[in-house]
């Protein structure tokens, strides 16, 4: 199994981060390369740029420890095993995030890492 992590810290403060993340949704709104998601009870189908989908389970979305738990279920990239978490801390008078996903195979993690940069880079903008 591979691990990915990723940090970001933005200038905005956790709880009106909390918010962004915590509508997950919306999750469009923060990913540039998604053109769209919705939620249907647990599960979250993002449409990507390229036209291809993601379809998402949610585990858990945690006001108290502010953070959202989410497995990929159905994706192009042919997971035998995805879960990920975003979670959020106080940081330098803004928020930290951090999203760390666990996937197998672990070839896929060569195909994920720059698709969670990419998201991270715009995360920094629309998350401020």
């Amino acid at each position: 199994m591979s691990t990915i992590r990723k940090t970001i810290d933005v200038s905005a403060a956790p709880d009106t981060v909390w918010a962004k993340i915590a509508d997950v949704s919306s999750i469009s709104n923060l990913i540039g390369f998604l053109e769209n998601s919705t939620l249907n009870g647990q599960i979250r189908v993002c449409t990507l740029s390229d036209g291809g989908t993601l379809e998402e389970e949610i585990i858990s979305v945690d006001s108290d420890l502010q953070r959202v738990v989410y497995s990929i279920r159905n994706s192009p990239l042919n997971l035998s095993f995805h879960v990920a978490a975003m979670e959020l801390e106080q940081h330098d008078g803004g928020t930290r995030v951090t999203w760390t996903v666990d996937l197998k195979p672990d070839e896929a993690a060569q195909h994920m890492e720059p698709m969670l940069e990419a998201a991270c880079r715009d995360m920094q903008t629309t998350l401020a």
